[in-house]
């Protein structure tokens, strides 16, 4: 931290330590994201196991391109898209097919609003519940912020796709937390 103390000059120099391998400086990095980033993890896995190798793997690449982070936005924010890119990529080596997601779900037409409080751990298993397809575009664009444009872009699939696989993502879920209220 430099005399003003301005915490961007101690994480640019933290982010500095860490890259030319200083392991007290990445401990300190990893201590401050390791939570939010097995929570990203938890909801692109559809299960522990999964999430854990995709946590493990975004960890090794975020140590690996430490030198790359030209400190522009935030590092969070940097590493966030770096776990992101990991957990998509993993999906793509499973070849989940994001461009033919079944969309043969039966649910009444009208919509349905669910006004429930869920807690992040109710969220990821919620999350887990739903094919790899749909979680994907329900965490890229209800919870990570991504455009259509920009998650057509992603995934290679059309933005009117990204848009229809969503409102079937959502359908989905209400058929899981109304099923009484579905078909």
């Amino acid at each position: 931290m430099n005399s003003n103390g301005n915490i961007s000059t101690f994480s640019h120099v933290l982010i500095e330590q860490a890259a030319n391998g200083d392991q007290r400086a990445f401990k300190e990095i990893y201590d401050s994201l390791s939570g939010k980033m097995y929570s990203l993890c938890l909801r692109y896995a559809n299960d522990t196991d999964t999430a854990n190798d995709y946590f493990q793997e975004g960890f090794v690449k975020l140590y690996r391109n430490l030198q790359n982070f030209r400190h522009e936005g935030s590092f969070e924010g940097w590493a966030r898209r770096i776990f992101v890119t990991v957990c998509l990529d993993e999906l793509r080596k499973k070849k989940i097919p994001f461009a033919e997601i079944n969309d043969d779900i039966h649910i009444v037409s009208n919509e349905v609003s669910v006004h429930a409080k869920l807690d992040m751990q109710d969220l990821i298993k919620l999350l887990q519940k739903i094919p790899d397809g749909y979680r994907t575009i329900v965490n890229l664009y209800i919870i990570e912020g991504y455009s259509h444009k920009e998650i057509a872009e992603i995934l290679n699939i059309t933005e009117n796709g990204s848009k229809s696989k969503l409102h079937k993502a959502r359908l989905y879920l209400k058929k899981i937390l109304m099923p009484e209220k579905s078909e």
